[in-house]
């Protein structure tokens, strides 16, 4: 038996761990600056303002984050059974319990859903940002993914 194919893009791990590290650390900093600061205005705006729309910025981007790019899951694809992990931990998944898998295209990215029909460990969705190549590959070498894809209008 071949190792399972990786059909996820290579971007997923910096997205889904590194950006939102350096984030978080970047403007958290800036955040510690500007607190300590002893100017009052920054730009012609008082600096209690600028606090607070920092603060905001920085709020909403880690929520965006956290219910947008932590959610991307590894997905890798063997003759039998899909492999989804978020790096910690890993499912395995039949092709039976694979409902559907539903494709978009955002711009550069092609993002896809599966839905499963009983929930795993990671509930009954998971999303991963496809590599095309490996996605062409795994498609070529296991046609059953095929059926399963559902293309978005």
């Amino acid at each position: 038996m071949r190792a399972p194919i990786n059909i996820s893009s290579n971007l997923t791990i910096s997205l889904k761990i590194f950006f939102p590290i350096f984030w978080l650390i970047f403007f958290g900093l800036t955040f510690l600056a500007f607190i300590n600061s002893t100017e009052s205005y920054i730009g012609g705006m008082p600096i209690n303002w600028f606090r607070l729309m920092l603060l905001s910025f920085i709020v909403t981007g880690a929520l965006v984050m956290y219910f947008s790019i932590m959610s991307l899951k590894r997905v890798e694809v063997d003759k039998e059974f899909f492999y989804v992990t978020n790096y910690k931990e890993t499912a395995r998944y039949p092709f039976h319990n694979i409902e559907k898998i539903e494709e978009a295209s955002y711009l550069l990215f092609r993002v896809f859903h599966i839905t499963l029909r009983e929930p795993g460990i990671f509930g009954t969705k998971s999303f991963f940002l496809a590599s095309n190549n490996r996605l062409q590959r795994a498609l070529h070498e296991v046609p059953e993914i095929n059926a399963m894809i559902v293309k978005d209008k």
